[in-house]
This record gives C-alpha cells, structure tokens and sequence, in this order.
C-alpha cells in the first residue's frame, strides 16, 4: 500500500503543490520513486498525463531492474531458444534483445526447465500454453472489473489521470489476494480433477458426456437491447451454467458468448446440469429460453480442453 508523501520528500517542483489533484500526484510519484522509476520518467508522466500507465508495472514489479531473454535462460540453466519458446507459450511478448524480462522469471523458468525434464518439453509447453492463455482471462477479468465498477464513474465524474492512477494503484495492491485465491481455487481443481479423470489421467482419449447449452434466439435478443444490457444477460448465463455444471458435478468446459459446453464422466451428472441450467435461463427475464444438446463417447483428452471425437 502507498502513503502520502509530503513536498519536503520529493525532488523540488515535481509536484505543482496549486494542482487540483496535488494529493493524488504526491501520493504516485512517492509510490514511484520508491519503486525505483527515474524523477525524469515521473515528471514526464505528470506533464503529459499518463501516471496510469505507471502503475501496473510499478505495483506488481517492487524489483526494477530487467534481464534480456539471453540473460533470463543463462540464470535459469536454460537455453534461450527454449526459453523464448516457454516464454510465447505463456503469452508473453517477445522482447527480442532489450532487457525487458523480470527478474522473477528466473524461477518460473527454472520451474518449466524442470517439468519439460519430467514430461519432455513438448508436452511442457502445452501445459505452459494451458497456464498462459488461463491466467490471460483472470488479468483481463480483473481489469475489466475495476474499470466496470471503479473506473468508468471516475472518468465520467471528471476525475484527473492522477487521481484516477492512485484509485488504480490502490486496486492494483489488493493484488496479493488474487493470487491467494487463485491458489486456492487451483488446489481444488486438482483436486476434483484427480476424482473425475481417476486412474485414466495418464491417457489421450476417454469416455465423457459432452454436452452443448445455447441461449435461443440471442441475435434477436443482442439487437433489441444496449450493450450494457445484453453484456449484463450474458454475464448471468454464464453465472448460471456454472452453477449448474458445479452442483452437478460436471466441469464447464468452455463459454462461447451465448453457449457454453459441459463435460462430466457419466451422463446423470451432465443431464443434470443441464435441466438446471435450461430451467434457469428459462426464467431469466431477458434471455427467456436456452436449448441444448448431450451426447456420449470418446473425447481426446488434449491437455486440459475435452474434444469430442466422433
């Protein structure tokens, strides 16, 4: 968390003490020169108004200092085609010869190192995909969250970048508690994992009950409301298959939009998830009614995704 820095501790004439918004400028530019950004860097921002774009890479990376990919693998015990390949894999922009990696990296890779000498290194970088493209949604979420609930009332009411930065910045520091809960949820994944996958987990090709839940006539509806209001319905269909696919015992596989694809072990617990989820959007007072499709067969068993087969 951040703290009010006073006149007499930051570099003379950073701040304009007359400015509407002196407070939340003394507040960012403490938080950021303690973090290790350049007076020159911090002045510029408050000039030209972009503290914003300060405060992710400030709030997450306490460690400033940057390694090249080169460097980053050579600290991992790696080699840097294969690291720049796990690097790719989980989503991360290739950096070419600039220093731009982090220096927690070197852990991260040191960990895909040791899995790829486990389950070699195609499979590793599947995996690595797996936690990318997953970790991917969850950053998005959370931006979208603030800027949803937090964000948008700021910017409407008129609110400076830098106090819009500092409201950021003390999301931005809750963020210990996301990963938290992400550990959390992970263990009980795995968990409920080991239980419907069982003894066949090492296998690429089981037997699963697909299942396919749209919402009917969802063109028609998107076209005759706004967009908050069609975003709002489609965030309850998703809230209610999920619901429905864990009372059930079955996984929510995927959402696309305004369907969504279940899978479970057996076709009770898929069947069931799916008379809940129908029965719901059905009394849903925008989307009014879903359909859906269940099957049973062979799926492949493509790292984390169920693919049917047949």
């Amino acid at each position: 968390m951040f703290v009010m820095a006073d006149d007499d501790d930051l570099p003379a004439g950073l701040v304009d003490p007359e400015a509407p918004d002196a407070d939340a400028q003394r507040s960012l530019a403490g938080f950021f020169l303690a973090r290790g950004i350049s007076v020159d860097h911090v002045r510029d921002a408050i000039e030209t108004g972009t503290m914003t774009q300060l405060v992710a890479a400030a709030a997450l990376w306490p460690d400033a200092s940057r390694l090249t990919v080169g460097e980053l693998a050579a600290r991992a015990g790696l080699s840097e085609d294969l690291t720049r390949r796990a690097r790719r894999m989980f989503g991360a922009i290739d950096p070419g010869d600039e220093a731009l990696c982090r220096p927690r990296e070197i852990d991260m890779i040191k960990s895909f190192a040791a899995g790829a000498a486990l389950f070699g290194e195609e499979r590793t970088l599947q995996f690595t995909r797996v936690m990318g493209t997953s970790t991917a949604a969850i950053a998005e979420a959370a931006l979208t969250l603030f800027a949803g609930t937090v964000g948008a009332p700021l910017r409407e009411a008129g609110r400076t970048d830098a106090e819009y930065a500092a409201e950021g910045l003390v999301a931005m520091t809750a963020f210990e508690t996301v990963t938290t809960a992400v550990d959390v949820i992970l263990r009980i994944h795995f968990e409920q994992a080991v239980g419907r996958i069982g003894t066949e987990v090492a296998v690429d090709e089981l037997t699963f009950a697909i299942a396919f839940v749209d919402v009917v006539d969802s063109t028609a509806i998107a076209g005759a409301l706004a967009g908050g209001e069609i975003a709002a319905a489609l965030r309850d269909f998703d809230r209610i298959v999920a619901e429905a696919a864990s009372q059930h015992d079955a996984r929510l596989v995927k959402l696309i939009g305004d369907g969504a694809m279940l899978a479970a072990r057996a076709l009770p617990e898929v069947i069931g998830a799916v008379d809940a989820a129908v029965t719901a959007v059905g009394e849903h007072p925008v989307l009014k009614a879903a359909k859906a499709g269940v099957t049973l067969g062979p799926v492949a068993a493509h790292d984390v995704r169920i693919t049917p087969v047949s």
